[in-house]
């Protein structure tokens, strides 16, 4: 029920621990060396992520103290969706991320949805395994779907 909220994210995983878990499960790029081909969400010969690291704030407040204040407003939450299937780490099942997409639609009243930033890990798993909800939930009226994970490799909570 808050007014105005400030939500900051941070994840530094670039170290022994955070690369060798991920290289131990096999989720990681083999292709460092060519940065061109080393992470490609999507991409039929994806092989994996590159780790990165970020941070982000976002201030998150009711639209008419917003409009009262004169600020500038960039963008409307309209809805969101969650789920935590826990299954598995790097073999997901389409269970997940179907329910949260479905959630995020319904309350937002289901509007037309033009474009999708996806999870897009560059695992041949996930990927696939995401694109599998996306057609579920769109049938034949999928939105355009990229991932900035391509650019900034995985942030992870970031």
């Amino acid at each position: 029920n808050a007014k105005k909220m400030l939500v900051i994210g941070a994840e530094a995983a670039i170290c022994p621990v955070g690369i060798g878990g991920f290289a131990s499960m096999k989720a990681l790029s083999t292709r460092n060396e060519d940065p061109q081909h080393a992470s490609r969400p999507f991409d039929k010969e994806r092989d994996g992520f590159v780790m990165g690291e970020g941070a982000g704030a976002l201030v998150f407040e009711e639209y008419e103290e917003a409009k009262k204040r004169g600020a500038t407003i960039y963008a409307e939450l309209i809805g969101f969706g969650e789920s935590a299937d826990a299954h598995h780490i790097t073999s997901p099942t389409l269970d997940g991320p179907l329910r949260a997409m479905k959630k995020a639609l319904n309350m937002a009243g289901n509007p037309k949805v033009d474009y999708i930033n996806a999870h897009g890990t560059s695992t041949p798993v996930n990927d696939k395994n995401e694109t599998a909800a996306i057609e579920e939930l769109f049938g034949n009226n999928i939105p355009l779907i990229s991932s900035t994970k391509g650019q900034t490799g995985h942030c992870l909570g970031a």
